[in-house]
Parts: C-alpha cells; structure tokens; sequence
C-alpha cells in the first residue's frame, strides 16, 4: 500500500496533509505562481468528449436560465483550461464575455486549438477570431486571470446582462458576498446561473459521503482558505440569500448526498422519493457526528449534494 492510501484511509492524516497542501498553496499565490492542475478539465478528453462537455454545459445555461441565447455583456466565472463555453455564448449573440478565475489551469494550447477549430466549423464561429483558431484570437473575450470573484464583481465597475458559473462556488472564500456583488453588477434583466456541486470533491473518499461536515471551523478554515477547498456552505444559506437578495429566481436540487449519479435538476418535493430517502437514510448515519451547526439543520437540507441558482433582477 503506498502512502497516499495509507492517508486517505485516516480522517486525521488527510486532515493533515490538507493542512500542509493549504499551506503550500497560500506560498504559491504569494509567490504570484497561479498555475494549477484543478480545472483543467479537457485534460482527460479526447476531442469529441470535450465537444460534448462543451455543448451540455453551454445547453445546460441555456436550460436553466429558460433563455434562448445570451445577449451583451456575460461573465464566466471559472473557465478553466478551455474558453469553449465563452466562445459558444459568443457565437450564441453576446457581445462580450468576460472570464473570471483564481487560477490559472494548466492547458494544451494544441489541443485547444483543435476544439476552437471544431466548434467554429460546427457552429459557423470562423468570423469571431482574428486569424487562426485559438484562446489569443477570439474576439470579444477577455481573460481575467488571478482575479477571484470575491474581489472581481466589487471592484470591477462592470454591468453583465449573465453571471454564469459551473461548480465554482463551492470553492469561493466567502460565495454569499460575492453574490451580492454580482447581483450589484447584473444589468436590468440580467440573470446569473451558478451550478453549485457541495460535495467534498473527493477530500476524504473512502469515507462517508459527508465526513467534511464532521470537522470544527477553525481546522476546515486552516484547511481551505489557501487551496479554495469546499467551503460547506449548502443549500440553506443559498436560500436565505435568494430570499433577501431581492431577485427573482429559484433553486433547484441537482445532486443528492451518497448517490453518484448526477439528477435533472428540480425542486426537493418533485425528486424521486425512493433517492430521497437514501440521501436522507445517508444524512442520519452520520448525524451524531457532525459539528453544531450542520446538526441544526434538516435532513432534507443536509442531503442536498449539488444544486443550481437561478436570479435575476427585475427590468426597473
């Protein structure tokens, strides 16, 4: 057994190499090094896998935002190793994207060249690039690298007619903040979409599905605030901010705790009840052991492991 099994077998010595990643983490960003492995999604796919990642997320936007197209100004928090999605909300009618992200994904420029090619010849995209395909040609698209959204959408000056995310929030220092700042920035009947995924994203797989929520603040603070681990903040506080933001919107439940497969995002009382009651069979398993604050709250809440955001603010 090598020795990353033997760690991920132990909650206490995963917390602890986290405990030391973290530390690495905060050394590279104040060394200015913003290069990183996570987001580089395209990575593992071949091209015809990335074509389709890229469309089912650019049709899931669409989907959940009931829109046709986007139009305007669109901020894409998150873009990772590829600005595929920007460039399909470009080629869909918006007239500028601007891409937000922490980090800098690593990337092959190659291979990215090749799905710039594909979806300009798919989707009649030549016209938005200044000369040959690839992420330094594309028109209308500016890259933001090492700019959080915490501090982009307060400091920014912009107005965006669509905020869009795909599991990104989860890894903000402070998600709800930074929603208020984009509901500052949403033009007049713009809408901002954030898939939000709030499981561990694999910190302790092996053990229980919500060993995260087990954890004290101070340790899962010390834990995450270098590295942007997930950051526990779940469907309630989601709620509460929908409820006082002052938009129009909805929240629909797309994962569920302790099922690995993802659901057609719907409200908690339209799911399957027999997926429901696993997720919630799997929430009072761990129940006696989860800190103060995830006790207080409902089974039903706690059993949500991916959601999706929908606001938008009102014309006047």
């Amino acid at each position: 057994m090598n020795m990353r099994a033997i760690i991920k077998r132990s909650v206490a010595l995963t917390c602890a190499y986290y405990l030391f990643d973290d530390w690495r983490a905060r050394r590279r960003l104040a060394n200015g090094r913003l290069e990183t492995s996570s987001g580089a999604r395209h990575a593992e796919l071949d091209i015809d896998a990335s074509l389709d990642y890229v469309e089912r997320v650019y049709g899931d936007y669409l989907a959940y935002g009931g829109v046709k197209h986007f139009s305007g100004s669109v901020a894409e928090i998150g873009p990772g190793d590829s600005f595929a999605v920007a460039l399909r909300c470009l080629g869909g009618g918006a007239k500028h994207v601007h891409a937000i992200d922490r980090w800098v994904s690593e990337r092959d420029a190659e291979a990215q060249r090749r799905i710039y090619s594909a979806l300009a010849e798919r989707n009649n995209l030549d016209h938005l690039f200044d000369g040959a395909p690839g992420e330094d040609t594309i028109r209308g698209l500016t890259y933001h690298a090492g700019q959080p959204a915490e501090t982009f959408f307060r400091t920014c000056g912009l107005s965006f007619d669509a905020i869009l995310s795909r599991a990104v929030m989860e890894h903000l220092y402070d998600p709800l903040a930074a929603l208020d700042d984009m509901a500052a920035c949403l033009a007049p009947g713009g809408i901002m979409i954030h898939r939000i995924d709030l499981r561990d994203h694999g910190m302790f797989a092996g053990h229980h599905p919500l060993t995260l929520l087990t954890l004290g603040d101070g340790l899962h603070r010390r834990m995450t605030r270098g590295a942007g681990r997930p950051n526990r903040v779940l469907i309630n506080a989601y709620r509460d901010w929908l409820t006082r933001s002052g938009l129009s919107g909805k929240l629909t439940v797309s994962r569920l705790a302790g099922i690995a497969e993802e659901i057609e995002p719907a409200p908690w009382a339209a799911l399957d009840k027999s997926a429901t009651s696993r997720a919630v069979a799997c929430v009072r398993a761990i129940r006696p052991r989860l800190t103060a604050q995830f006790k207080a709250m409902a089974d039903e809440d706690l059993a949500v492991a991916g959601l999706v955001l929908v606001a938008r603010k009102n014309n006047t």
